[in-house]
């Protein structure tokens, strides 16, 4: 598994998250699931092939239950940053794993439905390959008519619209603030919101941007969060980062010695890590202030 997906797994298993990435996609906004009614799903199944019993692992899962004896329904979400075409093979084996544990039951009686959420957090482009069952498989023209389709349920994140994205109420509001930004290769400035998971969101925008900043700056963020009762914003850590980004400029500046002049260089690689800000690129800024020539390398390309 690797840390970007494990993360991402990790902010969508608290309970406020899921219900409210659930309301928004699924509902339109609408209140309809709320986090107490949520209750942890087991993301494993078993399946037999070729004589052997193996086992598949959904992403997130969750019951939903109006109370402790009656459950509503079954849903579960996956990640995807880039696409697959068998998506909707994949799907049915969840879902059908799903339905027949219902069955294995002896003492439930009642059957709730089973829905399964794919989030996609590709920038680069949209999700170009197969969303259908039957969009996947060749299929004799004898055959057609009875093969029945089976269609994912397919969010593409960095594509929401601005009213959409207005609608989320927990952490994963940031999230697709920065999928959009990264798609538009605008900056990504942060939200007045109040960040409820702090560790989990630092550590996911590091993996999703590659800017290890986002850890450098998690023990001064998780400071003031204990000192300050309106909590930590994201729009205050990414100030925070940029702030500094602006004293490793002046520490370059300093060290460089261009011909220009100590004052004349400092001003340069900031003016450099400001623009490179706005093109989205916070990577290559942190790259530059640990690796001189890469940094005298981006000199050249902003001169030009």
């Amino acid at each position: 598994m690797g840390a970007k997906d494990a993360i991402q797994k990790t902010l969508k298993s608290y309970n406020d998250v899921f219900a409210d990435i659930v309301n928004v996609l699924l509902f339109n906004g609408e209140q309809v699931i709320s986090e107490n009614e949520l209750t942890d799903a087991q993301p494993f199944s078993m399946y037999k092939m070729d004589g052997d019993v193996r086992s598949q692992e959904r992403d997130v899962a969750k019951y939903w239950q109006n109370n402790e004896c009656l459950r509503i329904g079954f849903c579960g979400m996956e990640n995807q940053t880039i696409p697959e075409r068998d998506m909707a093979l994949r799907v049915i084996g969840y879902d059908g794993a799903a339905y027949r544990a219902q069955l294995s039951a002896k003492k439930q009686t009642e059957r709730y439905p089973v829905v399964t959420m794919v989030l996609y957090f590709g920038t680069e482009h949209h999700w170009n390959v197969s969303r259908s069952l039957k969009k996947r498989l060749s299929i004799n023209e004898k055959l057609a008519p009875f093969v029945k389709d089976y269609e994912i349920n397919l969010f593409e994140l960095a594509w929401l619209t601005d009213e959409q994205i207005s609608m989320f109420r927990s952490d994963f509001h940031e999230v697709v603030e920065y999928l959009r930004a990264k798609r538009l290769h605008v900056r990504y400035e942060g939200s007045q919101n109040q960040i409820r998971h702090i560790e989990e969101i630092l550590e996911l925008f590091r993996v999703m941007s590659g800017d290890n900043s986002f850890r450098d700056i998690e023990e001064k963020v998780l400071t003031t969060a204990k000192k300050t009762t309106g909590g930590v914003k994201m729009c205050d850590v990414i100030q925070a980062i940029k702030q500094e980004g602006r004293s490793e400029g002046f520490s370059l500046g300093r060290s460089e010695g261009f011909a220009s002049g100590e004052k004349s260089a400092t001003d340069k690689i900031l003016a450099l890590f400001s623009k490179l800000y706005a093109m989205g690129r916070n990577e290559d800024v942190q790259k530059a202030t640990n690796d001189r020539e890469y940094l005298k390398k981006l000199m050249d390309e902003y001169q030009k």
